[in-house]
């Protein structure tokens, strides 16, 4: 088994479970967390992720704060990340278009959509 490269974040498990089960059909190692503190000990523990895909509302926090998180945590700072959030509030898809290592999308998102999207970003040629 590989390493994954995408961290899901959602606090919904059946969302969680879902998009792993999307990845791994499309061969992209993935792991998942529920919430912020377990993306950040999922982060430390699996090094190889290069992209987190996350849900920007969530039950205990906001998706975006991750950044943050990550930037003031002494093992993750100076990891090359790149940010997918995925919304249903277009004023978000607004206030952050200018990032080059954060997309968002907006919701609902087809399921090909999500898949070519992180394999762009993750520079994976499509099968």
């Amino acid at each position: 088994m590989r390493p994954p490269l995408v961290l899901v974040v959602d606090d919904v498990v059946a969302i969680v479970e879902e998009l792993l089960t999307l990845m791994r059909l499309h061969k992209i190692p993935a792991a998942g967390a529920l919430d912020l503190n377990g993306a950040i000990q999922t982060l430390v523990r699996e090094p190889d992720i290069r992209l987190i895909s996350c849900d920007v509302r969530l039950d205990r926090g906001s998706g975006p704060d991750i950044i943050g998180l990550i930037k003031r945590h002494s093992a993750l700072r100076h990891r090359d990340l790149q940010f997918l959030f995925v919304t249903g509030d277009p004023v978000v898809l607004e206030q952050n278009k200018d990032g080059d290592r954060l997309l968002m999308l907006s919701k609902p998102v087809q399921p090909t959509t999500l898949i070519s999207t992180i394999k762009n970003m993750l520079g994976v040629e499509h099968a």
